[in-house]
């Protein structure tokens, strides 16, 4: 009886993390249709302690992003497209293909595109950290 005790246990308790855990993750991305992010690398960084480097590789459907920040530096270079970067307390800015934008880590901004992007993005950031973390996300 106590093994089958525990196997429920934790199946519960995987389901639970697992359903909660996605919700949270799904609230973190940008609800933009036709968006997707693929992680081309996520590595330490070699004699900097605590700090790694993640490489993606997104596209982004017309819309706009929601206002967020990236923990660390970010760097972005525009493959396809343009956008307009709102930064809070800056003038807006627009950047197209073959631009290159650096982002200071906890700036608060949103994006916009009125056609589809294609961004090559590297960060780098203290281990652990997420990519982006989004301020009052939609539901």
């Amino acid at each position: 009886m106590t093994r089958l005790s525990t196997l429920a246990l934790v199946f519960i308790s995987g389901f639970l993390a697992g359903t909660f855990g996605i919700g949270m993750l799904a609230a973190q991305r940008s609800t933009v249709p036709g968006s997707r992010s693929r992680t081309l690398l996520k590595a330490d960084l070699t004699g900097c302690e605590g700090k790694e480097v993640s490489i993606t590789l997104d596209e982004f459907g017309p819309g706009t992003s929601g206002k967020h920040y990236h923990p660390g530096e970010s760097f972005t270079y525009l493959l396809d497209g343009s956008e307009v970067y709102e930064i809070d307390g800056k003038p807006s800015k627009v950047v197209s293909a073959g631009d290159l934008l650096h982002e200071e880590p906890m700036q608060v901004h949103t994006v916009g595109n009125t056609a589809p992007v294609k961004l090559l993005v590297v960060r780098v950031l203290d281990k652990g950290q997420p990519d982006t973390v989004w301020i009052n996300p939609r539901p």
